[in-house]
């Protein structure tokens, strides 16, 4: 069977794009390299289209191939651009009892994510930012959902530990899904 057309591929392309460039930012944190990697990953698509039958399971592949590109990414190029580098103590507020402002607490959340290992951080947010389920997750990153499970818990015992100095545990909770919630709104 003949793979798709011109036509059909600029249609994937133009339905997918966004949300791929999406999920590489998400886990690479640097617009160009996302862009690349997309455009890697359509670009592969292109070249072996021949053949090709995705069918519905075509958005399954894209996500699959792009966290796999954004993951060799950060493997072999060992940077990750983060929100800040600076201490976390930096960012905390004079006073204990200043309420944080939600810019600033995006940028605590943002810069514990950041921190995170790459494995954990692709898991934490093709789970808590794409909302995957963790099966999803293990299909995507060809790992078990045991591996998942674990690395979700390692991923949450480090940004509670990061975040732990900042808030009471009953606001972190809180202020990391209205952070996350925000952050999706607005990426």
């Amino acid at each position: 069977m003949a793979g798709p057309s011109q036509a059909d591929f600029e249609k994937i392309f133009r339905e997918h794009n966004r949300s791929l460039c999406d999920l590489a930012y998400n886990f690479v944190r640097d617009k160009d390299a996302a862009q690349d990697i997309v455009q890697e990953v359509f670009l592969r698509l292109w070249k072996n289209r021949e053949g090709l039958n995705f069918g519905d399971k075509i958005k399954h592949y894209l996500f699959k191939a792009t966290a796999h590109y954004a993951l060799n990414h950060l493997r072999y190029n060992k940077k990750i651009s983060r929100v800040g580098d600076e201490p976390l103590q930096h960012l905390v507020a004079s006073s204990g009892t200043e309420e944080l402002g939600y810019k600033e607490l995006e940028l605590r959340v943002r810069s514990a994510i950041d921190r995170l290992p790459p494995k954990c951080r692709a898991i934490y947010l093709l789970s808590r930012h794409e909302g995957l389920k963790y099966s999803e997750i293990a299909d995507t990153l060809d790992l078990s959902i045991k591996t998942v499970e674990n690395q979700m818990g390692i991923a949450l015992e480090k940004l509670r530990e990061d975040l732990r100095p900042f808030l009471t545990v009953e606001f972190l909770t809180i202020s990391i899904l209205v952070a996350l919630i925000i952050f999706s709104f607005f990426s």
